[in-house]
């Protein structure tokens, strides 16, 4: 009898060991396809949902198709225990890890190394490469704490990808000018050239035939110089669009053919 005892109270050692160590860690290698992209149901097979633990994506609303960017995940808790575990995914584009922060990678994912160490605010960095094209892109990520803890998404990051514009030399036109795309006509992606004379706000958009702007090329300040940008049509239908520029008191407009 009393063997059984001893044997009973050593399982219950065994078994407190064994819950409070899972307590502590979150899911220690890692655990992808947990976030919105992939799932409805989250962390929810380990975890409760709860708003003692949340997270928020910071980093570039606009990026330039094929660049590569620093984004942040901020995880905040105001209860529960153990470590922290992540589970970051985008969209379309491609992420990597930035070394020091904790990251692996998981198929196309980023899931905790290790079992993160609790501290609130927790600053997270991880690599994104935008995707080759023009459009939107959307980072996702999935939080908890503590294996037995609570779980948490944080909000969609959405990312507008632009295709490359760009200066191609800083020497001083002698007027502000906007040429011909080139080629045109084309099949979806063409080039513009214009001239920055002096310092302004420029502004290139183009249109369809009806006067509907369609997409923004450029839209900032600028230095005097020589610029391109490019326009992806890929998403719109054959047809005669117009682009325009407005750069301080100058104005042109020309006209482009898409021929898919």
């Amino acid at each position: 009898m009393g063997k059984k005892i001893y044997l009973f109270g050593v399982l219950i050692v065994i078994l407190t060991f064994v819950l409070s160590i899972t307590n502590v860690y979150s899911y220690p290698g890692g655990q992808a396809g947990r976030t919105k992209k992939t799932s409805t149901a989250g962390c929810g097979s380990c975890h409760s949902q709860g708003g003692t633990i949340t997270g928020v994506i910071t980093g570039p609303d606009s990026v330039i198709a094929g660049q590569t960017y620093t984004y942040t995940l901020t995880l905040t808790t105001t209860g529960g225990n153990g470590k922290y575990g992540v589970d970051i995914a985008a969209k379309t584009g491609t992420l990597a890890v930035i070394s020091g922060q904790g990251l692996k990678v998981s198929g196309t994912e980023l899931v905790q190394s290790a079992a993160i160490t609790w501290v609130s605010p927790k600053a997270i960095t991880f690599s994104y490469t935008a995707p080759a094209v023009s459009g939107t892109d959307t980072l996702y990520a999935t939080v908890d704490r503590g294996y037995a803890g609570a779980y948490n998404w944080a909000p969609n990051k959405g990312i507008k990808v632009k295709l490359p514009t760009g200066l191609i030399n800083n020497e001083t036109p002698v007027k502000f000018y906007l040429s011909q795309n080139y080629p045109n006509p084309f099949n979806p992606v063409t080039k513009i050239n214009y001239g920055v004379m002096k310092s302004s706000n420029v502004k290139i958009t183009v249109f369809d035939m009806l006067g509907k702007e369609v997409s923004s090329l450029v839209n900032g300040f600028q230095t005097a110089g020589n610029y391109y940008a490019t326009f992806d049509a890929s998403k719109y239908s054959s047809g005669i669009y117009y682009y325009k520029i407005e750069a301080g008191d100058f104005v042109e407009v020309k006209k482009m053919t898409l021929i898919k």
